[in-house]
């Protein structure tokens, strides 16, 4: 099949790229320079010309804390509310499927249960707001479009213009340069290896799965940033210099889902955590000393 991975460069993109060559694939890589996908009449003539089996939508605004800020909100609802319809009515026009991200910060994570896949959701901040949007946007075009919710990502950062840098770099990086390095033990959710929802795409793309809502996330108990990130200390054998704090030592402008796991009802269950976070450890230690 030809696969269109739009936000080709970023963490998730990158590994959706590598799955989908790997698996004997056709993969059209975009980024930014290749295509906006804010502007309906080139994400038109682009899908036109290229005519894919597969659409891929991997490029998102995920800054949750400036999309508070009105001039970032306007510009995440282009990105997160508005292109994803462009892209999947366009995917429509040519008959291909249409595959989205979305977050569990869709949820207000008031409760102490799993969410799963057709309940009801209610963000609570700007940046939850405008992936609803693009759900939304997506959902209403009709055809092949299918709907996938991950949570807290982690993987090998992405090398795009707009890339963050991952979370376990941001803690061994703090863990390192910090006198007291203090963690929010709060917001509880289920961290996922961005390599693994590549390869549960692939299989999603591939099987016989009916359009609609997906969740992807790592099996295992739900856990704090704190939580995650002592996981990560404690598998490479990192014992000092980190303790939890109440998220109010951290104000923040945006609300974020206290308690947000996902449940997956769908799929089949992606592998345990523990055993995700060990591979992309002892992946990220080889790729530094070679």
């Amino acid at each position: 099949m030809k696969i269109l991975i739009t936000g080709s460069q970023g963490m998730l993109g990158q590994d959706l790229v590598n799955v989908f060559l790997s698996a004997g694939h056709e993969v059209i890589p975009a980024t930014r320079k290749d295509l906006d996908i804010t502007d309906q009449i080139s994400v038109n003539t682009f899908v036109d010309q290229l005519k894919p089996d597969v659409i891929i939508n991997a490029a998102a605004y995920n800054a949750v804390d400036a999309i508070e800020k009105d001039e970032e909100f306007n510009r995440a609802m282009k990105i997160n509310g508005e292109a994803p319809g462009y892209l999947a009515q366009a995917s429509a026009r040519v008959g291909a499927s249409f595959v989205h991200f979305s977050t569990d910060y869709v949820f207000d994570g008031n409760g102490k249960q799993y969410y799963a896949e057709d309940d009801a959701v209610n963000p609570i901040s700007r940046y939850g707001v405008s992936k609803f949007k693009g759900e939304q946007m997506a959902l209403k075009m009709g055809g092949g479009v299918y709907i996938c919710r991950v949570s807290k990502l982690f993987g090998e950062s992405g090398v795009g213009e707009s890339a963050k840098e991952n979370f376990v770099s941001i803690m061994l990086r703090l863990n390192k340069d910090l006198p007291d390095l203090k963690i929010a033990d709060e917001e509880y959710g289920l961290p996922t290896y961005s390599l693994d929802v590549a390869k549960s795409v692939l299989e999603l793309i591939e099987g016989e799965y009916q359009p609609g809502i997906y969740h992807m996330v790592n099996e295992g108990e739900p856990v704090s940033v704190y939580g995650f990130a002592k996981e990560i200390f404690e598998m490479l054998g990192i014992k000092d210099n980190y303790r939890p704090c109440p998220r109010s030592d951290f104000p923040r402008p945006a609300k974020c889902p206290h308690y947000s796991p996902l449940k997956n009802t769908k799929l089949p269950k992606l592998r345990l955590r523990n055993e995700a976070l060990k591979d992309f450890l002892l992946k990220d230690r080889i790729k530094s000393v070679c």
